[in-house]
């Protein structure tokens, strides 16, 4: 009681001052429209304000649930797309057992990208499908491939491992390379093999080439920043990745129903 006396005493002519302007004010736009008018429309203005930011920081609270729902719509939509373009009927609407391709949505756990032999940790594993050498993706491009399980993770070997290899193709004229991480960037890789007579310019875009029971073909994996002719008949090409490893939380794993037949029969061929 003391202190709020002693605060009265000291504030008092501050206190007096404001409650006569609001007076004034209230006054002011009792007797005058135009007066009234300003005064409402600036009291819109900073309640709008004040529920902006209310409203802002609640949709900050929500991100993790908002974006954990979007990737689980965007993969029911790759699961009926692949269902459609195959012939199949969703019954389900959750797995899809008609397609080739089904789409299995997955959060990163534990990841790196700054060594050189980096590795991601998924929170699917045998329970959910999940087994090794399957194809795994974001929204932003491809991301890398599975290469352990146990009952409920995955360890995934990402692009950004200098073991890494994969076939891609350029998008205008279909030519085929390998594409693989020189260890300094995590947005950089390289692109080899393009012959020297194919037509190149920064920014065309690079995708899967479809070459193996792994990636689907034509899955967007970044776009080429840089490219020169080296000795011999091929281009050293810089590709710009479409994933950002560095912001990377939600991905889609790939499961190919047809991958065991087709990798049978190339290991027939090999054999022979």
């Amino acid at each position: 009681m003391r202190g709020l006396f002693w605060l009265l005493k000291k504030y008092h002519a501050v206190m007096v001052f404001i409650i006569l302007e609001a007076l004034a004010l209230l006054l002011l736009s009792n007797h005058n429209a135009y007066q009234r008018s300003v005064l409402v429309n600036a009291n819109r203005e900073v309640s709008g304000w004040i529920y902006s930011l209310v409203e802002g920081g609640r949709e900050y609270l929500h991100l993790k649930k908002n974006n954990a729902a979007l990737v689980r719509e965007n993969t029911l939509l790759r699961n009926k797309m692949e269902s459609i373009s195959r012939g199949g009927v969703d019954t389900t609407g959750i797995k899809l057992n008609d397609g080739k391709y089904y789409y299995i949505p997955g959060r990163i756990v534990q990841s790196s990208h700054l060594k050189q032999h980096n590795y991601l940790t998924v929170d699917k594993g045998r329970n959910h499908g999940v087994a090794s050498d399957m194809a795994v993706i974001s929204d932003e491009g491809i991301v890398g491939i599975v290469l352990e399980s146990s009952a409920n993770f995955s360890t995934v070997i990402p692009v950004i491992n200098r073991d890494f290899r994969l076939s891609v193709k350029t998008g205008k004229e279909n030519y085929s390379g390998i594409l693989q991480w020189n260890g300094d960037s995590h947005r950089i890789a390289s692109l080899t093999e393009i012959p020297y007579h194919a037509v190149l310019s920064e920014g065309d875009t690079i995708l899967t080439s479809g070459f193996s029971a792994i990636f689907p073909e034509g899955l967007f994996v970044g776009t080429i920043r840089d490219f020169t002719l080296q000795e011999g008949n091929f281009y050293k090409i810089e590709v710009l990745l479409g994933t950002d490893f560095q912001r990377l939380f939600h991905v889609n794993i790939i499961e190919n129903h047809l991958r065991d037949e087709q990798v049978e029969l190339e290991n027939m061929l090999n054999d022979d």
